[in-house]
């Protein structure tokens, strides 16, 4: 079946709910014009990139994303030919679920404030359980990590040690919105796994060991117990909540390259400015004025040299404007995908190798190893100043920069 029809039939049976579904790339042809079809049956032993992509995709969109994760393991000689699948969950919000909303309860429920039920209570009922436990993370859920866990189609427990090789075998790539998805999945996974019978140490243990790598996460970092980290820029505005230290460098930016922030701010690895304009000795960007004509015509022209926004920036391949900090950051977390696969690899046997620290994901040569050394130096010194500043200046900033109407394309 073409999989626009398959959209159009799910969309269908849901009945204006959302839904989800797992799909991969192939060849073009007249079922899958743009590349992409619905992915074929998939066993819980095979090691895998799952890619959440943030809100509105297109299916021309997945296949970017899947383009790019397949190249990047396609190029790698250490994971070439070993058998990595790339998925990707092709979502579709349904009439119900929005997802400005949806995470605006996720940070007011984390932050354990009243806060949650006001907004709970200000959305239509017909509309609460779409907007704040949406179908759609459940069906990723039961297509990625239900098999990982059960068996007898989730009824049944697995041996912990097999249960920790099929998790370990499941890497996530997410963007912005689909940081909130990953928690979501790790509460569900937290409801099923208590449901099937496992200790509570035993949790905590299969959440530690999948990896989530997350893009410019819109999500309470530092709440998960899932091995997430975090890949961003210091000037991504996107978020209408941070912590305090992000804060601080909207208010007050600083040239630092890039720090690593422990899991107390959400395992973070932050570069000072994705572009390079205005940092490191570059000059500041000059803007002129751009005929809308000529802008709208050079929209998806591939001959343009491509640039990246602060929020834009994912790992895999290096674009012009990108700073030195950017491209260094981009090293780390190309490092971790790769590091985290070889480990998924060599999972087997009776025995669970368990997922290497930040140190040892980030780094593979002595030169990387440095760099991770000072970076985590850098996000001390910015944990300390925040410590012992006085916040209420950054409360006042943030609650001023959250109050600016914006709009959104």
């Amino acid at each position: 079946m073409n999989i626009e029809d398959y959209v159009g039939l799910c969309r269908k049976q849901r009945k204006e709910k959302s839904f989800a579904f797992l799909a991969e790339r192939c060849e073009t042809s007249e079922d899958a014009p743009y590349r992409i079809r619905v992915a074929k049956e998939i066993s819980p032993q095979e090691t895998m990139v799952l890619v959440l992509t943030g809100t509105g995709g297109t299916l021309r969109g997945y296949n970017g994303m899947l383009k790019m994760a397949d190249n990047f393991i396609n190029n790698n000689h250490e994971l070439s030919g070993k058998g990595v699948r790339v998925c990707v969950a092709v979502c579709d919000f349904g009439k119900y679920h929005h997802d400005k909303i949806a995470r605006r309860g996720m940070y007011y429920s984390n932050f354990g404030n009243d806060y949650f039920e006001t907004l709970k209570n200000s959305v239509d009922e017909e509309k609460r359980e779409e907007m704040f436990n949406p179908a759609y993370i459940h069906d990723i859920f039961d297509a990625a990590i239900l098999p990982r866990i059960s068996k007898d189609e989730g009824k049944t427990r697995l041996n912990q040690v097999e249960a920790l090789q099929n998790i370990r075998r499941l890497n996530i790539v997410a963007h912005c919105h689909s940081g909130y998805t990953t928690m979501v999945l790790e509460k569900l996974m937290n409801d099923k796994t208590a449901e099937l019978g496992y200790s509570e140490q035993e949790q905590k243990q299969l959440k530690s060991q999948l990896l989530a790598l997350c893009y410019n996460p819109d999500c309470p970092r530092g709440y998960s117990d899932l091995y997430m980290v975090s890949v961003k820029s210091s000037q991504d505005r996107h978020n209408e909540y941070n912590n305090y230290i992000k804060e601080l460098l909207l208010m007050s930016p600083e040239d630092f390259g890039v720090c690593y922030l422990t899991k107390k701010w959400g395992r973070t690895l932050m570069c000072a400015q994705v572009d390079k304009a205005g940092v490191e000795g570059n000059p500041k960007r000059v803007y002129k004025l751009v005929d809308p004509e000529e802008w709208f015509r050079n929209i998806g022209n591939d001959n343009l040299p491509k640039t990246l926004g602060e929020h834009d920036f994912m790992g895999f391949e290096p674009v012009s404007n990108m700073s030195k900090g950017a491209l260094q950051l981009q090293v780390f977390a190309n490092n971790i995908l790769k590091n985290a696969l070889n480990n998924s690899l060599q999972q087997g046997g009776d025995n669970f190798i368990p997922l290497p620290k930040i140190q040892n994901l980030v780094a593979n040569t002595l030169q990387d190893k440095c760099a991770f050394a000072k970076a985590a130096i850098k996000g001390f010194r910015l944990e300390q100043k925040v410590i012992f500043m006085d916040r209420s200046k950054i409360d006042a900033y943030a609650n001023w920069r959250r109050s600016i109407p914006t709009v959104e394309l």
